[in-house]
């Protein structure tokens, strides 16, 4: 998938949703459970592993 925007929302108090858009309306999109310390890179390179 080639990469074109990154978009981190918070779900709750708890969570934090990050959306990886790729060309060809793709989508992966990853939820997880975070410290509400944790800043948004931190977050993008959580879900991408």
């Amino acid at each position: 998938m080639q990469l074109k925007n990154t978009n981190i929302a918070s779900t709750t108090e708890e969570t934090v949703t990050a959306e990886f858009h790729g060309e060809g309306n793709e989508l992966i999109a990853v939820r997880m459970a975070v410290d509400q310390a944790a800043y948004k890179q931190n977050s993008i390179l959580r879900a991408g592993g």
